[in-house]
């Protein structure tokens, strides 16, 4: 787990590099920043509905910021109050149809939602820990209900979306790919 200063660091880049994809892409920033810190009382009453102790570099987030909203397209860092969004139910129901309609395993009925959108077809959920284990909630990465990836803890998460917003950025900055040697 990351320290605090470096988690707001961490943000502050995504926001940045999220601000500059927009720049190149649409010519305008419409990047709409995280929200405001959750309380220790959002904290517990999200731990309880999620019935297992929330990840600590995913908790330490919330307490930074209670979601993003717009995070990956229109899809959202859920936050604690992340189920109380207009779309979130009738979103949930689309994306069990697609876990068991195309999925290895339906993450809905175990794992928490931590980011999901209306118009997107990748999700991230946290993974309780296994029963009698020390260990922390893990997290899982899905497209099309298919598993990509796994973190350890959210500063994964982030630190690998950082990543992947650079290298779309210089796929941007680049522009299209040439033709063949004849140009075309």
């Amino acid at each position: 787990m990351i320290s605090s200063e470096q988690r707001i660091g961490l943000v502050a880049q995504l926001l940045e590099k999220k601000r500059e994809l927009d720049m190149l892409m649409f010519d305008e920033d419409m990047t709409e920043p995280p929200s405001r810190p959750a309380t220790e009382k959002d904290i517990a009453r999200f731990e309880k509905l999620c019935g297992f102790p929330m990840e600590p570099s995913y908790r330490a987030f919330l307490l930074l910021h209670d979601g993003w909203i717009n995070f990956d397209g229109d899809a959202a860092i859920l936050g604690t109050k992340g189920s109380e969004l207009e779309w979130f139910e009738e979103t949930l129901e689309m994306v069990w149809e697609v876990f068991e309609d195309f999925g290895d395993e339906n993450p809905i009925d175990d794992a928490v939602p931590v980011v999901l959108g209306e118009d997107t077809n990748n999700y991230l959920f946290m993974w309780p820990p296994e029963k009698g284990s020390d260990e922390a909630a893990t997290f899982r990465e899905y497209e099309h209900g298919k598993l990509t990836r796994s973190y350890r803890d959210f500063d994964e998460y982030l630190t690998e979306f950082l990543q992947s917003l650079q290298e779309t950025i210089e796929i941007e900055r680049e522009g299209p790919e040439g033709g063949d040697d004849d140009g075309q």
